[in-house]
This record gives C-alpha cells, sequence and structure tokens, in this order.
C-alpha cells in the first residue's frame, strides 16, 4: 500500500492493473491483492460479494451529494472517511441484488423526519415536510434547509437493464420558515425521466438538514424511506 500525496503524479482513484486507488481525506491509498488470495465462487461467498458492491454503489450516491457528506464526516472515526462510515452504516441493510427501503442515507442519531409524503410524477421529485418547530428547537443560527434525496430504480421493465439504478437530487431553501409545513419541488432531469419510465418500483429515500448562513449543517434529520406510486 502507498499514499500519493500530490506532486508529479497527483491524486487519483480507481483500478490501474492490478492497483486499485482510493481517496481518503485527501489522500491517495495504493494497494494490490495478494497472490495467495483466490476468489471464492461458494454461491454464498457470491452474494456477499454482491452486497458489498451494492452497498458500494449506494454509498457513493450518498456521499457525491456534498450536505450529507458533510454529516457523515461529523460523525465518522478520524481513522476512516466519510465514504466508508457510509458503507459501514449500510451494508446491513443492502441486498445482493439492490437497496433495500432500509438503507439510510444520513445517520440514526437525527432529529426524527419531517416528511409526510413524497412521489415522482410529471418530471419532478415532490413533498411535503411537516413543521419542523414542533419536532426540535430551532436556533438562531439555523436559517437554512438542505432537502437532499436518492432515488432507487429497481425492477427494470426491459431485459437487459440493470437491475437498479440511483438517481441523487438535492435543494438548497435560503431564509427558511421553520415554523410552517412546507411543500417542496425538486426538478429531474431529462435523463433521469427517461430512466424512471423503464423501472417498475421506484424507492425514496430523504433527509433535511438546518444550515447556517455560511451553509455549514447545524442539525440533521433522520433518513426516511418509502415507495413512490
Amino acid at each position: 500500500m502507498a499514499r500519493v500525496f500530490g506532486g508529479a503524479i497527483g491524486t487519483f482513484r480507481g483500478k490501474f492493473g492490478k492497483l486499485s486507488a482510493r481517496i481518503v481525506e485527501g489522500d491517495t491509498i495504493l494497494c494490490t491483492p495478494s497472490p495467495s488470495v483466490r476468489v471464492s465462487n461458494d454461491p454464498k461467498c457470491v452474494a456477499v460479494r454482491q452486497k458489498f458492491k451494492v452497498t458500494i454503489k449506494f454509498a457513493s450516491n450518498v456521499n457525491g451529494l456534498l450536505t450529507l457528506h458533510d454529516i457523515w464526516k461529523q460523525v465518522r472515526d478520524p481513522k476512516t472517511s466519510a465514504f466508508n462510515t457510509i458503507c459501514k452504516q449500510n451494508y446491513q441493510f443492502s441486498d445482493a441484488m439492490a437497496p433495500t427501503l432500509n438503507n439510510i442515507i444520513t445517520p440514526d442519531n437525527g432529529f426524527d423526519s419531517p416528511l409526510t409524503t413524497a412521489v415522482i410524477a410529471n418530471g419532478k421529485l415532490t413533498g411535503t415536510l411537516a413543521a419542523l418547530k414542533s419536532t426540535k428547537d430551532i436556533l438562531p443560527e439555523e436559517v437554512n434547509l438542505s432537502i437532499n434525496a436518492i432515488i432507487c430504480l429497481n425492477d427494470p421493465k426491459v431485459s437487459g437493464d440493470p437491475f437498479y439504478y440511483l438517481i441523487s437530487l438535492s435543494k438548497e431553501i435560503a431564509n427558511f420558515n421553520f415554523s410552517q409545513a412546507y411543500n417542496f419541488e425538486i426538478d429531474l432531469s431529462d435523463a433521469s425521466v427517461g430512466k424512471i419510465a423503464r423501472y417498475n418500483q421506484k424507492f425514496i429515500y430523504l433527509a433535511v438538514a438546518s444550515k447556517s448562513v455560511d451553509n455549514k449543517v447545524i442539525k440533521y434529520s433522520k433518513s426516511n424511506a418509502l415507495i413512490s406510486a
């Protein structure tokens, strides 16, 4: 294993021949499997590897949303990354085929989710949040709200399509009124709308976070997951 600190090589991630690379807190970690390691084709081992793949993909989408990354960074062990923490917390919930409704996009130590409804329709993710002032005390520095969601499409209509597909969404609301219920809309890209039409089932994972005027996360909700009609 080696760490790359900038310089002529710079930072990179992914696979390079027998090497694999990942970024941990700004450092590039290079590693190669031991020649003595044999990959088992036992069905149980295959299922475990598939479950890891599903978890890694789900965690990548969660970690790719800046607010969710900042939230997980708050609770991670100093010796690991936010991404690894998301993976560790989600592996137990993932299935070998796809994420389940039990997967989470925020840690369980947040306040109760204010989400009451959510649906995907007419090229948008729409939903309703209950008044947040009834679920927690609002601090003076809490002025903005961030809504973050992952959509998991599964059960493809067309043979040959991936069994599941993930879409990441977020919306930032300045000067949010925490004392009132809020109806939100988040536009979907044309590409996402096209993907949604190709799947029979849609899971929505959603969480919110209050933020300061300089966009720092102050509090966050637990993850909530539901099936869209």
